[in-house]
């Protein structure tokens, strides 16, 4: 029968009198300078990604807020929590642009471009950009989506009060924020008072009409600057290609050069051979009229 040695081998090992955690501040070894940019990276990714997710978020809350089939567009809370969100995502979208931004200038600015670190960092810097791109392209198309439901709404209370607008009209409203733009002022009020409000309207909607189109221009900036940068691997794929097509003409213009040796050579050669035909044929001639 076999002896069971195994109490007897653990306390004869140095390792008897040591927990775990003596043996792990034993393995515990420092972090390399790449394995800390690698941690720094996460770090950034996660909240990019952090920012994307709560991008996506808004946009499926407020597609189930406005559409229900009991949705009004003068529905002020819904209106306000919306636009609240829109401006949110246009917010993390300028954020999330500038960080990509400067995550593509560190990458640019990287000696080292064959390590697996900077492979690494490529990597995860294009899967964000990709994610953010698609976002964008989401929050974008939700914003068009958002403006046609609203105009559709107003034309269908326009219709319902015998009323025709067109969708120049219904943006105007739309950009004036008019919750309620077919209700007529019920009030008694002078022809002075009246028009002084409707000069303040007035102010007011071109005021906010303006704010919108400032609005709208920093948007076109971003969306412009997110294209530039979708386009920017194909122009890394054109300059390829360029670069190949310099290389092949070198080497093409080097084949035709010596295409061009062995024509010469040829041209002696066969030169060569008439001179010596001739002279054969020359003495042939000269024995037979001789002899």
């Amino acid at each position: 029968m076999v002896k069971d040695r195994l109490a007897e081998l653990k306390g004869k090992s140095k390792y008897a009198n040591q927990g775990p955690q003596d043996w792990a501040s034993e393995v515990a070894m420092p972090l390399t300078r790449s394995q800390e940019e690698i941690f720094e990276n996460l770090e950034k990714f996660a909240q990019l990604t952090a920012w994307i997710q709560t991008i996506r978020g808004n946009i499926t809350k407020m597609r189930q807020q406005i559409g229900s089939s009991k949705f009004h567009y003068n529905d002020k809370p819904i209106r306000d929590q919306v636009e609240e969100r829109l401006k949110e995502n246009n917010q993390l979208c300028q954020r999330i642009y500038t960080t990509i931004r400067q995550l593509e200038s560190d990458l640019g600015e990287d000696c080292i471009r064959t390590g697996v670190l900077f492979r690494i960092k490529n990597t995860q810097f294009l899967v964000i950009r990709d994610d953010y791109l698609s976002a964008y392209r989401e929050h974008e198309e939700f914003v068009a989506y958002y403006e046609q439901r609203i105009m559709a709404l107003m034309k269908l209370e326009a219709k319902a009060m015998s009323y025709n607008i067109t969708d120049d009209e219904a943006l105007e409203q739309l950009t004036g924020n008019q919750m309620s733009p077919f209700v007529g002022n019920l009030l008694e009020e002078t022809e002075r008072e009246r028009q002084k409000l409707r000069d303040i309207m007035t102010r007011h909607s071109q005021l906010e009409a303006l704010e919108k189109s400032l609005v709208e221009v920093r948007d076109m900036f971003v969306r412009i600057s997110s294209l530039v940068m979708e386009q920017g691997s194909l122009v890394q794929v054109i300059e390829y290609h360029a670069q190949q097509a310099t290389l092949n003409t070198d080497h093409g213009a080097h084949q035709l050069q010596k295409a061009r040796e062995y024509k010469i050579k040829a041209l002696k050669k066969r030169t060569c051979l008439l001179i010596w035909v001739s002279t054969a044929l020359a003495v042939l001639l000269f024995l037979v009229i001789v002899f």
